[in-house]
């Protein structure tokens, strides 16, 4: 906890119900087991070994980059919408329900095909 106040991301591994108060008040807890320390832990490894946090650090990155990605598509959907209704509406014309839907559906189509299918990165640093 000392550790935690000098502004530093503190991680826990444990196993067994010692461990369950380090768990819960670490930054990152992971049980590596089924028993008791698992219900403190926000994570639990299926692997009972300590190779485990570093995939949970990759997987917590590749949710924060993904997270940063989905900001950025809907920031550039919203932007192509407002710049085709104002492009429509210059014209003298509103735009119609399909021309809604085909932004729903088409410009938001392939961004969530290739978000979902991209995997974690093989390493931590860059």
């Amino acid at each position: 906890m000392a550790y935690q106040h000098t502004g530093k991301t503190v991680s826990m591994c444990g196993d067994g119900a010692n461990d369950c108060g380090a768990l819960k008040q670490a930054d990152i807890g992971l049980s590596l087991s089924q028993a008791e320390a698992s219900i403190s832990a926000p994570f639990t490894s299926q692997v009972a070994n300590i190779s485990s946090m570093v995939e949970l650090i990759k997987e917590c990155r590749a949710g924060l980059a993904t997270n940063f990605s989905l900001f950025n598509i809907m920031a550039s959907y919203s932007l192509v919408q407002y710049t085709t209704s104002i492009i429509v509406q210059l014209f003298y014309a509103y735009p119609p329900d399909f021309n809604y839907l085909y932004w729903d559906i088409v410009c938001n189509f392939f961004f969530i095909v290739v978000i979902g299918y991209t995997p974690t990165a093989d390493k931590l640093s860059v």
